[in-house]
């Protein structure tokens, strides 16, 4: 490495110098390294392909704006960050073998693929998966709008500051594979699935044999008026969980939360149901765990109060069990809760947030120290608009609990939170859901009957100390795992599964999105699903009742022609009589 410093443009030496007057780093005396990219959160440099040969074995320090960053390379990971230009992706852990390899990207500009996704988080790794199982003989397209993407799961260890930022926003392209188009951050403006096709913000009209929408819900921060402002500053003492993407690298706003409130009123507000965040986003347990420590070493003030606004008359939706132990822990923690009220209004001058009863629409309006607001969700207009969400779906796409098929159109799937689902909407429930949607795609695509079953796994982290975690996991109708709240009480078991997490999650979420690791339940091979028995499956989905009644329908006309070819007559007649009003039901019924 010294060698090679003086021909390179990126030495220890060179950096080391620079860091001691950091208020020259816009002088004549930059060079080429010193041009970095910053988008979102997200710092990459130009010279990365250049400079591989001095980061594969080191690391250097730099410092921008007083702050000091150490920057840890090693080259599978650095390689494998999917930059936007080609030459990465060209050199990531896999492109070495695509060097020599025959196949080609999937074009960007066609007409009409295979399969589009809609979303890049999780539709992103089921592009992977689907491609992996495919072996590359469907055109796949990926259709997404945003460039990083933020992993809700790892935020209560990110405001504790045991992850980093870059650990936990991640380049959105990471997850797509390199062979799958994508639509280079450029929405969906409307869906047709009458003509199935979708047409993208630019206009662009695209068109589909499969359609997977994981869209995820849609936030509505306009809800809350002067919300936005209050959050986006960096001093005023107004929390989300999620960082705003105007936030530079250097801001750490979010953990001020926890570790800045030391006198006065402090707020969590949960919004009303469906929102991100259900029962992964409480953070409140911790919160009232480091403020005890506060009060008692004298930096919170006595005169404080610490209130939960839950515009919902539960904590958890869908398990009864989780809804009454975090109730039953509050109590013993002594925080107060408030039911059936949603904020409407922050007021960032006066430090004032009002508050609106859902039933009588009364509002009041109330000072606060330190406020942290889950936003508030919304339908998608592109979904209802189209029928593909209607008011029966909650305003969420209308799918089949089991397949995860769409109910009325056959060639439409959902995952994620998008789908109306009787189960805790997660991260990991919509990981169990890959599976099954990425078998029945493909079946569908052969023109199989689909076989792939979700049971309504859902599995949440829940943060019960500073250091202390437990999971919320249940199936369909309340049906709890074995391991569901297991070390709730706080013991050895609790500190187990908290230190595990904070150590190793975050790694498995950058393996999940660069197929290094299959995730759950496996983790090194994907989930296989048995040919379902045609007596079981009629209760269970209309597949099995599907595929008999086209059956049926094709064996009435094939009889029907075999009749008129032995010139009877009258026997025909009546026969295609009869497959038609046959044809004509299970038409008006969808099953056709």
């Amino acid at each position: 490495l010294q060698k090679q410093s003086k021909s390179s443009i990126c030495t220890p030496d060179r950096m080391n110098t620079r860091s001691r007057s950091p208020r020259r780093t816009d002088s004549g005396r930059q060079n080429n390294f010193d041009k970095e990219i910053r988008q979102n959160g997200e710092v990459y440099t130009e010279q990365i392909v250049g400079s591989i040969r001095c980061v594969q074995e080191t690391g250097y320090q730099r410092r921008v704006h007083g702050e000091q960053f150490c920057i840890m390379f090693k080259c599978n990971r650095l390689l494998s960050r999917q930059v936007s230009t080609s030459s990465t992706q060209a050199l990531s852990k896999k492109g070495f073998a695509s060097l020599f390899s025959k196949r080609k990207p999937t074009p960007k500009d066609l007409e009409k693929y295979d399969v589009i996704i809609v979303g890049c988080n999780l539709g992103g790794i089921l592009s992977r998966h689907l491609d992996k199982v495919t072996h590359g003989k469907y055109k796949i397209m990926v259709v997404y709008d945003q460039s990083v993407n933020q992993q809700y799961p790892m935020r209560p260890i990110y405001e504790q500051q045991r992850a980093t930022k870059t650990e936990y926003l991640s380049n959105a392209r990471l997850a797509i594979n390199n062979y799958t188009a994508n639509s280079d951050a450029v929405g969906v403006d409307k869906f047709l699935p009458q003509e199935s096709s979708i047409v993208l913000r630019n206009g662009r009209k695209i068109g589909y044999d499969q359609l997977v929408i994981a869209m995820g819900l849609k936030e509505d921060l306009d809800s809350i008026k002067g919300f936005e402002d209050a959050w986006k500053d960096p001093e005023h003492p107004v929390f989300a969980s999620k960082d705003h993407p105007s936030w530079r690298s250097i801001l750490h706003k979010y953990t001020r939360w926890h570790y800045n409130f030391t006198y006065g009123d402090a707020y969590f507000v949960i919004p009303p149901y469906p929102f991100k965040g259900e029962i992964g986003a409480y953070n409140f347990f911790v919160s009232r765990q480091v403020w005890n420590w506060f009060l008692y070493n004298g930096k919170l003030s006595p005169k404080h109060s610490f209130t939960i606004v839950n515009a919902n008359q539960r904590f958890s939706q869908w398990l009864d069990s989780a809804d009454t132990f975090i109730k039953q822990k509050i109590a013993k923690m002594g925080i107060k809760v408030e039911y059936g009220l949603r904020i409407t209004e922050v007021d960032m001058k006066t430090s004032t947030a009002t508050f609106q009863n859902i039933e009588t629409k009364e509002s009041n309006q109330r000072e606060y120290q330190n406020l942290y607001v889950i936003p508030p969700c919304k339908p998608h207009e592109s979904l209802v608009e189209s029928g593909l969400a209607t008011k029966e779906s909650n305003y969420m796409l209308d799918v089949d609990h089991k397949t995860l098929r769409h109910n009325k159109y056959k060639n439409i799937f959902g995952l994620g939170d998008i789908n109306n689902l009787p189960t805790t909407k997660s991260f990991w429930a919509g990981f169990y859901q890959i599976h099954v949607v990425r078998n029945n795609v493909y079946r569908s695509l052969k023109g199989q009957t689909l076989n792939a079953l979700y049971d309504g796994y859902s599995k949440c982290a829940l943060i019960v100390g500073q250091n202390k975690l437990t999971y919320v996991c249940h199936y369909y109708d309340q049906k709890e795992t074995w391991h569901n709240l297991l070390g709730s009480n706080g013991g050895i078991i609790g500190t187990i599964r908290y230190l595990y997490y904070a150590k190793n999650q975050k790694k498995k979420f950058l393996d999940y999105y660069l197929e290094k690791d299959k995730g759950p339940p496996y983790f090194k091979f994907l989930p296989t699903f048995k040919e379902l028995p045609a007596d079981q499956s009629t209760s269970k989905t209309d597949i099995a009742s599907t595929a008999s009644s086209y059956f049926a329908v094709n064996k009435n006309v094939q009889e029907v022609v075999s009749d008129i070819g032995k010139g009877k007559a009258q026997v025909g007649e009546t026969a295609r009589t009869t497959a038609e009003a046959n044809t004509t039901q299970n038409i008006k019924q969808g099953t056709a």
